[in-house]
């Protein structure tokens, strides 16, 4: 390489190293704005309920423990979860799932220290073995829509 190659090489090399320098200045290119994510969902009405359809997930809620049109009389805690559990189950299967997919339970039980083991009872019943994660909330009896309804559940499962 004789001098002049040299000093030509010399010369560049600033420039690059500005042009590099600038690059890195540079803004980076704008993304698109995102689309608005909602969720997909569908409406599954079973004989005596509903379910919402989102993905692999099933929500079913709002199922009271007694209904008159049922059933002429009340019953007692284990009476009605029997009922709302045969509901429930009845709404997941018209949805493809069933009540081994059941990954969470959300009760409202009417005064559970009276309720509450009887409620077990028929809850087990359903859940022999790895039941769901449960959580439930108490309620006096005026608070919960007519009288006679002891509880109302709702729950999230799973469907392939």
């Amino acid at each position: 390489m004789n001098r002049i190659e040299i000093l030509t090489g010399l010369t560049l090399l600033p420039l690059a190293g500005a042009a590099v320098r600038l690059a890195a200045f540079q803004s980076p290119p704008v993304a698109a704005e995102p689309e608005e994510w909602l969720p997909k969902k569908q409406l599954i009405r079973g004989a005596n309920s509903s379910c919402l359809r989102s993905g692999h997930l099933l929500f079913v809620g709002g199922i009271g423990g007694w209904y008159a049109n049922r059933r002429p009389e009340p019953g007692d805690a284990k009476v009605q979860i029997t009922g709302a559990l045969t509901s429930m189950k009845e709404a997941l299967e018209a949805a493809g799932s069933g009540m081994h997919n059941v990954l969470q339970i959300f009760m409202t039980v009417c005064e559970p220290k009276k309720n509450l083991a009887k409620l077990n009872e028929g809850y087990y019943e359903f859940f022999p073995e790895n039941p769901p994660v449960r959580s439930f909330s108490s309620s006096k009896p005026s608070q919960m829509g007519r009288d006679g309804i002891l509880l109302q559940v709702g729950c999230i499962a799973y469907v392939d």
